[in-house]
């Protein structure tokens, strides 16, 4: 099934993460944490969920040749500022 993407963003645009949602709740995972530190830096648009928000890799780990890990993020799309646009 395909997801809702707002008009406004497409998968590949680069964004500004320019605001952190503010009600954001701290858990195990630190949330709070990976969002205040994507504030301000430019992420690629992976895609969409079916809310609309915007799903952005912030952080990408390589702890070993065979092995990926991510820390991704989804957040709405007022919460962010169009960069450039995928071609």
């Amino acid at each position: 099934m395909a997801s809702p993407q707002p008009s406004r963003f497409e998968v590949g645009d680069l964004v500004r993460v320019e605001k952190t949602p503010p009600d954001l709740h701290d858990n195990a995972i630190g949330t709070p944490t990976v969002f205040e530190q994507a504030l301000g830096k430019t992420f690629r648009v992976q895609g969409f969920n079916a809310l609309g928000h915007l799903e952005l890799v912030v952080a990408e780990h390589h702890p070993s040749p065979d092995s990926y890990q991510s820390d991704t993020i989804w957040i709405e799309p007022h919460f962010v500022s169009l960069v450039a646009r995928l071609l």
